[in-house]
C-alpha cells in the first residue's frame, strides 16, 4: 500500500480510535461520531467491532460466515471531521533532516486510523500558506489515495501558519480534530501564530518533528550556515562554546513549544528524527491519551 509504514506496522495500528481531548461541537467526550443507524442510510464501509459499539450494527451474516464480529458503517453518521496539516516548508529540510519523511509518516499513521474508523479525514500540505490539501475521505479504501498524497510532497517555501490557518479554516470548516505536524521553526510567535486557530474552536494535536542535528549539530571552525527557507548566508567560526550556548537556546526553544500547547489544553507529542519511528510512535501517543 504505501512504502511509509511497513505492512506488519499497518496491522498493529487496527482497532485503534483517535480521541478528542474535550466536546466539540455537541459531541460528548471520547465520541467522534453519533451513529444514525435507520431507513434510507447508504452503506459504506466495515470495520472491526470493538467494545461499547452499538451492538444493533453488528453483520450477523458476517459473523456466521467468518466467525468474526464486524460492525456496519453508513454514509450519513454525524461525524467530527480530521484536520491533518503537514509542513512542507523549506526547513523540514527533506532527505537530509529526515523531518518531512518522519512528518509524512506520521501523517500516514493518523490517516489510517481515521480511514479505518470511518472518521473524515482531511490531509492538508502548507508553508506560507495551504499548498495541496485532499478532501475529507471516508473509509479504509480511500487510503491509497492518502498515502499518494503525502508521497507526493516537497519541500518548499517559507513557514506562515496564522495564514495557513486562516485560509483553510476561515471559510466555515465544521469543528474538528486538528493534528499539526511541523518543526514549529517560526517567524512569529507561537501564540500569535495559533491564534485564528483557537478563534475557530477546534481540538488541536502537535507533533513536534525535531531533527537531531538541529538539536546537537556537529560544527567545528569556520562555516557557513544558510537558512533552508530565506537563504541568508551567515559565516561565522563555530566554537565549543557558541555551540554550548546553542543547545541550551535550542533546549529552551523546545520547552517552550511544548509548555504552549499544554498551557492550550492541547496534545503535544515531540517526534526526533535519530528514534525508531514505529517503535516509539504508538507509545507517545497513548502516552498523551489519543488512544481508545
Amino acid at each position: 500500500m504505501s512504502t511509509l509504514l511497513s505492512k506488519e506496522f499497518l496491522r498493529r495500528l487496527d482497532g485503534i480510535s483517535l480521541l478528542l481531548r474535550r466536546p466539540v461541537a455537541g459531541h460528548l467526550r471520547g465520541q467522534h461520531r453519533s451513529r444514525r443507524t435507520g431507513l434510507g442510510m447508504i452503506f459504506a464501509d466495515y470495520r472491526p467491532y470493538s467494545t461499547g459499539d452499538d451492538i444493533r450494527n453488528l453483520d450477523w451474516a458476517t459473523y456466521m460466515r467468518l466467525d468474526r464480529l464486524v460492525l456496519r458503517m453508513f454514509e450519513e453518521e454525524a461525524d467530527t471531521p480530521i484536520y491533518i496539516l503537514i509542513d512542507n516548508s523549506s526547513s523540514m529540510g527533506g532527505e537530509v533532516s529526515g523531518k518531512l519523511e518522519m512528518a509524512k509518516k506520521f501523517a500516514a499513521v493518523l490517516a489510517y486510523i481515521g480511514l479505518l474508523n470511518h472518521d473524515r479525514v482531511s490531509l492538508i500540505s502548507f508553508s506560507d500558506g495551504v499548498v495541496k490539501e485532499m478532501p475529507g475521505r471516508r473509509g479504509k479504501n480511500q487510503m491509497w489515495r492518502a498515502m499518494h498524497f503525502l508521497e507526493s510532497l516537497k519541500n518548499e517555501g517559507q513557514t506562515n501558519l496564522a495564514n495557513t490557518f486562516r485560509r483553510f479554516f476561515g471559510i466555515g470548516r465544521t469543528r474538528g480534530l486538528v493534528f499539526v505536524i511541523s518543526d514549529f521553526l517560526l517567524e512569529e510567535t507561537l501564540e500569535d501564530s495559533f491564534r485564528p486557530l483557537i478563534q475557530y474552536g477546534h481540538d488541536v494535536f502537535a507533533g513536534h518533528i525535531i531533527a537531531s542535528e538541529e538539536e546537537n549539530p556537529s560544527l567545528d571552525g569556520q562555516v557557513v550556515l544558510i537558512d533552508s527557507e530565506s537563504r541568508e548566508a551567515l559565516s561565522a567560526q563555530v566554537t565549543e562554546t557558541m555551540l554550548a550556548t546553542y543547545r541550551t537556546e535550542f533546549n529552551k526553544y523546545r520547552a517552550n513549544t511544548e509548555q504552549f500547547f499544554k498551557r492550550a489544553g492541547w496534545s503535544y507529542v515531540p517526534l526526533r528524527t535519530d528514534v525508531d519511528f514505529e517503535a516509539s510512535v504508538l507509545t507517545a501517543l497513548k502516552k498523551e491519551g489519543m488512544f481508545r
